[in-house]
């Protein structure tokens, strides 16, 4: 069976790949969707599409994932729409069951009709996007810990964490 894995990843996180691992024991195929492509350079969605792809891929190989289960892809789209899954679709391999933690894409899911399966939360409390960006934002040291260390580093080679602390700037300085 191939698994539909959508997420933002802003950025990829220790809990991810945990999840992803997870998937990997337990479907033939993972396809990561990379969600709100359009979306970057804001505290919410620092990172481009492309950025988060080389992320996730750097993170696979420190991971030593088979690159022949994975397929990675950017989607530009939106949340909002109930029409998620049908946008989805025309821009995706097939896939069997959509996997996800989010309650949105969980129930949007099963009215398309899809399998849909509940991906573990790893350490949620610890593992969180929003708090990885806040200890971004306040230089605080200990976002090195949750990420892979390949993330770590290309975060800093191209300064995204002094991007995520640009962008919160007031014009009103």
């Amino acid at each position: 069976m191939r698994a539909l894995f959508p997420g933002r990843f802003q950025p990829f996180h220790l809990g991810h790949m945990a999840a992803i691992q997870w998937l990997l024991n337990k479907y033939d195929k993972v396809i990561i969707l990379i969600g709100s492509g359009q979306e970057s350079h804001s505290i919410y969605n620092p990172f481009t599409a492309g950025e988060r792809i080389i992320m996730i891929r750097e993170s696979l190989k420190e991971y030593g994932v088979d690159f022949r289960k994975v397929i990675l892809f950017p989607i530009m789209e939106s949340f909002t729409n109930k029409n998620w899954v049908r946008i989805v679709e025309m821009y995706s391999p097939p896939f069997d069951v959509i996997v996800s933690g989010n309650p949105l894409v969980y129930t949007v899911a099963k009215e398309a009709g899809y399998l849909t399966d509940q991906v573990p939360i790893f350490n949620r409390e610890i593992y969180n996007a929003t708090r990885i960006r806040k200890l971004m934002l306040e230089k605080d040291p200990k976002w090195e810990e949750l990420v892979p260390k390949s993330v770590y580093k290309f975060i800093k080679e191209i300064g995204g964490d002094e991007r995520i602390r640009e962008v919160t700037k007031s014009d009103y300085c």
